[in-house]
């Protein structure tokens, strides 16, 4: 569909906006072309896009609704619409959603990797590696699909695939922090604490205020018995990130190795503070204070 200069020149100005972080300026123009325009899909995508940015996401809905009645076999659309859906909690019908995009654009690598993390959030992880391997297989480059899949397989216990998926994802983005992290991680569980402890570096040279950084380098020099080391980690993952209960868990668990059970106790009941359902926290806690009334 030719449209009016006017309008092109309005869904311009609405994108530029957008670009610029300006969202509400961008809805004007965006709200203007559906004026002129008012059977445009596009337009009502472009809105659509917008409110979403704007944290309304059932408005948002709504407008990518509208599009697709005006558009009905445009596989962005529905692209969109699944992305919104997940964002809701509404995984069933994303997954709808996204298997309607690759009927109409099976070339897509992006709808595949959005099924599968749907998937993957809905507990069905090794269908969901099965569709980040189809992203791939689309986009050998796709360096969130590599990321995405390194996470579920590390849900499934499978560690060296995982490793391998992080290894390729930091190949091709070799600035991301959630890459070193999850790898750091990774090593951990592996007991291959040198080596997580090069990652956690390299994490912090990017960021030295990324707390999790710290913490798994915490948890790498526990492993090597560090117990003292250990915890000046863990005290700089807190300062950085004080709500997040592992680092006060990990860090009573390094305390409780040298013997400061009193101490290690505190550690235990700040976690339980943060997260009640810590099972480990309440269990190491009880633990330590079975040994303090037995001495």
């Amino acid at each position: 569909m030719d449209l009016p200069l006017e309008t092109q020149l309005l869904r311009r100005k609405g994108f530029h906006l957008h670009d610029q972080r300006m969202p509400e300026k961008g809805l004007v123009c965006f709200n203007r072309k559906i004026k002129l325009a008012p059977k445009d899909p596009d337009a009502y995508c472009n809105k659509g896009e917008a409110l979403y940015v704007m944290g309304k996401t059932k408005e948002a809905l709504l407008c990518i609704d509208k599009a697709i009645m005006f558009h009905p076999t445009h596989a962005e659309y529905y692209h969109n619409k699944g992305l919104l859906l997940k964002e809701m909690g509404k995984n069933e019908e994303a997954v709808i959603c996204f298997d309607e995009s690759i009927n109409l654009d099976p070339d897509y690598a992006d709808t595949y990797n959005e099924k599968g993390g749907v998937l993957e959030a809905m507990g069905n992880r090794e269908e969901a590696v099965e569709w980040f391997d189809k992203a791939i297989g689309l986009n050998p480059n796709f360096t969130y699909a590599y990321y995405n899949k390194g996470l579920a397989l590390k849900k499934l216990g499978k560690n060296q695939e995982a490793l391998d998926c992080f290894d390729k994802a930091i190949s091709l983005k070799p600035n991301d922090l959630d890459f070193y992290n999850q790898k750091a991680f990774i090593l951990n569980l592996m007991r291959k604490s040198g080596e997580a402890l090069n990652c956690c570096e390299k994490a912090i040279n990017l960021d030295p205020n990324h707390g999790l950084a710290y913490f798994h380098k915490g948890n790498a020099l526990k492993e090597m018995k560090k117990y003292g080391e250990a915890i000046v980690y863990y005290d700089k993952s807190v300062s950085l990130y004080p709500y997040y209960a592992d680092s006060h868990y990990e860090k009573g668990n390094a305390l409780k190795a040298i013997g400061k059970n009193e101490e290690a106790v505190n550690c235990y009941e700040k976690a339980i503070s943060l997260n009640s359902d810590h099972k480990d926290a309440f269990k190491n806690k009880n633990e330590v204070l079975n040994e303090l009334v037995t001495k």
